[in-house]
């Protein structure tokens, strides 16, 4: 069953992912024609400050996340019940909690605008952002009940028509008016009636939670809570810092518009890893039931599986990036809008980093190790903010990001690896590192081989090199992988589930009714 689910999760969240992708594709070329790159780097800072807002929520979603496992899997539904009236009472206090703060910050947004004082209407811009923001709070132990129990499938469905409806929507709004408040509001307004309707869905499927008696949280759990939320708290706010700061720090030391440019790479390295993540985080609930309720050596089995999955996905990914994603943006916004080759290669390489800490990042969430690092997080992000002020004198907009990279190699890398094993494997933390090394040795020596490949046989432009290019791509990378890894446990453990499938399948297409 847990397969099943996690098959359905990936599937559903890719399927919606791709279509909302190819709309958004066509929504950001209508934005910038529309609007401009000063408005996108409005989009990007906003963005990133009222994030830094959700700090305040300090990982309490993750944790009671974290104790819904047990319960659902037990069937426990006076533990459920009692979690989500937690949930939903600690978040109702969040959202106006946020609200005061956001307040608060609206007089120091100018400081951080390094050229957009031409934005007008920039204190209701601000607000529209803020109302959505708390909007997301509103519903959220449900989607975590939801997700908890491996079903996020069911909303997922429902997330697309109203994810279609919206970017139709400010697709319209942009073509006819060019207004951009009337943009955000709509987007606003189509929100607030997804999270109503999906908040109905959830109580149909647990209707349970409609009771009004009130139960509470035994000890135990209401311990391991604050243990965990004082935890996460410190691991959010070094987060933030390391990956929720970049387009702050441009606009500060840089300009409104750099974050513009930025923000197109952003939008095809975040649509892509949308694309990329429900391979993992679609087993992500899988993973909190095996740890539950598994031995060691099966979740060991089961995590180089998803590492090596992982790895895969990443490095095809990286490699594909590397020889498309530039000639795609002239292709698809036009010339002028790149950033320089250095920093389009430092951004890659944090993608990557960042991807490969996929698997261990779920497993450790996943198994409740919160507390053991808590601290890690601060000293990430004090080297992270520190070395980007740095070298941003030095590299300029490169420098940003290579405090990213500094700061992800120097600490999490190792230390929440260490974690992982020896805490849910209970095995030496060298051979991770042993094959961390080995993957990034093998995706630096095929995207090297791929890259020669790319530039010797496509050496026209337009939209026929890049398909000419993504096949190359595709085809030699999988190729070469298959042929190294396919004699693997891990690749022979994916064929036997995957198998039944394709048989099924290919079943149904030769059978003759």
């Amino acid at each position: 069953m847990r397969t099943v689910n996690s098959i359905k999760n990936i599937y559903i969240t890719i399927l919606s992912q791709v279509i909302i992708t190819l709309l958004g594709f066509i929504s950001r070329k209508v934005f910038l024609d529309s609007l401009g790159t000063e408005y996108l780097g409005v989009n990007g800072l906003l963005t990133n400050v009222l994030s830094m807002l959700s700090l305040v929520e300090g990982g309490i979603g993750l944790s009671i996340t974290y104790n819904f496992y047990k319960p659902l899997a037990e069937n426990n539904e006076k533990k459920v019940i009692a979690l989500v009236q937690l949930y939903k009472k600690l978040y109702g206090i969040l959202a106006i909690a946020i609200f005061v703060l956001s307040l608060a910050l609206y007089p120091f947004l100018g400081y951080l605008m390094n050229d957009g004082s031409e934005i007008p209407w920039m204190g209701l811009i601000y607000f529209i952002f803020v109302i959505k923001n708390m909007i997301s709070y509103l519903n959220a132990h449900k989607w975590s009940l939801i997700n908890a129990d491996q079903k996020g499938y069911v909303l997922a469905r429902y997330n697309l028509i109203f994810n279609l409806l919206i970017t139709i929507s400010k697709i319209i709004i942009l073509v006819w008016t060019n207004n951009y408040i009337l943009y955000l509001i709509v987007e606003v307004v189509i929100f607030i009636i997804q999270n109503l309707w999906n908040g109905k869905v959830v109580n149909e499927r647990y209707p349970y939670l409609k009771s009004k008696e009130k139960y509470g949280i035994d000890y135990e759990t209401k311990n391991n809570l604050i243990i965990n939320i004082k935890a996460l708290f410190l691991h959010n706010i070094g987060t933030y810092c390391v990956f929720g700061t970049d387009n702050i720090l441009i606009s500060t030391f840089v300009s409104l518009k750099a974050v513009g440019l930025y923000s197109n790479y952003t939008m095809i390295i975040g649509q892509l890893s949308s694309l990329l993540t429900p391979v993992v985080n679609g087993v992500g609930a899988s993973v909190g039931n095996l740890i539950a309720i598994e031995g060691k050596n099966r979740t060991y089995d089961i995590f180089k599986v998803i590492n090596l999955v992982n790895f895969w996905i990443y490095s095809l990914s990286s490699i594909f990036l590397i020889n498309l994603l530039e000639p795609f943006i002239e292709w698809w916004l036009g010339e002028g809008l790149l950033l320089d080759r250095f920093t389009f290669m430092i951004v890659l390489v944090n993608f990557y980093i960042s991807g490969m800490r996929g698997p261990i990042n779920t497993f450790k969430s996943k198994a409740g190790i919160f507390s053991p690092d808590k601290y890690v997080p601060l000293v990430e992000a004090t080297l992270n903010l520190g070395a980007s002020l740095i070298l941003v004198r030095y590299f300029g907009l490169a420098g940003i990001f290579m405090g990213t990279t500094i700061s992800s190699l120097a600490m999490p890398v190792w230390t929440q690896s260490k974690l992982v094993y020896n805490h849910v494997f209970n095995k030496s933390v060298f051979e991770y590192f042993k094959s961390y090394v080995f993957f990034i040795g093998l995706t630096l020596l095929v995207g090297a081989g791929v890259t020669i490949l790319c530039t010797k046989l496509v050496p026209w432009s337009g939209f026929s090199a890049l398909l000419a290019k993504g096949l190359i791509c595709v085809i030699v990378t999988n190729l070469t992988y298959l042929f190294i890894f396919f004699r693997t446990k891990e690749v022979q453990y994916l064929w036997g589930v995957f198998r039944p499938m394709f048989n099924k399948m290919k079943y149904k297409l030769l059978r003759i009714d």
